[in-house]
């Protein structure tokens, strides 16, 4: 399909420049007390791919630290309210997966779960529960004030970032950084757990055809050039 400019500008909407907007939201959403849970998930949702329902859902026993790996197998149902939600299942085979631990993404694990044990031991109505990403009372971090949260933190920045700001953006940056390095597609596909994505395909297609100034770029550094006779 021949792709028009608006095409182009929705699928550049849909993930963020790492140097001029994903850094300095994460900085602002690490400034305050009040947000700075959220800095952590936001980060881990982008280092990992993850899901913001799958980020939520995951307990201590799917952080398998000494192994390296991190298993994510079903994402959060909150349809009865967060205090009463439950893991369920994936919807598709790839949403089972066992990811390799980052560096960043045990410091981002470790982080909250250390958050997570000091209010623990400081409340006195902590909700049962062994989820890693939790408010103050134990609760799992929910999707809409997490997202108010991040869309409020990128009004506070002195040049706003002009895109639609949830918690998906985070995870399709990941895809557009991982093609820009190079990552092939499959690859990619089976970090983020799709077995067949029409946005990470479009994600993909779109920043590897940015990539074709790197290869004009290597080509014209070859040395070939010969004088003319």
């Amino acid at each position: 399909k021949q792709q028009t400019m608006e095409d182009y500008d929705k699928i550049r909407n849909k993930f963020l420049e790492i140097d001029t907007e994903l850094l300095p939201l994460l900085a602002e959403l690490r400034k305050q007390k009040r947000t700075y849970r959220n800095a952590i998930l936001a980060e881990f949702l982008f280092v990992s791919g993850a899901r913001i329902g799958e980020a939520v859902a995951l307990e201590t026993c799917n952080y398998r630290k000494e192994d390296g790996y991190l298993d994510i197998f079903g994402t959060l149902d909150s349809v009865q309210g967060y205090k009463r939600a439950k893991k369920e299942p994936p919807k598709t085979p790839a949403g089972y997966r066992s990811n390799k631990l980052t560096k960043r993404e045990i410091e981002l694990l470790d982080e909250a779960i250390q958050i997570r044990d000091l209010n623990r031991s400081l409340s006195d109505d902590w909700v049962t529960m062994d989820y890693i990403f939790v408010t103050d009372k134990g609760v799992p971090l929910q999707r809409n004030s997490f997202n108010n949260s991040i869309q409020a933190a990128n009004k506070r920045l002195d040049k706003p970032i002009n895109k639609p700001i949830s918690s998906h953006i985070f995870r399709h940056t990941l895809v557009s950084y991982l093609a820009e390095n190079g990552v092939p597609l499959k690859a990619i596909m089976d970090r983020v757990g799709h077995d067949d994505s029409d946005t990470t395909m479009k994600i993909y297609t779109h920043v590897t055809n940015k990539m074709k100034n790197k290869v004009v770029e290597i080509i014209d550094n070859l040395p070939l050039s010969c004088p003319l006779e």
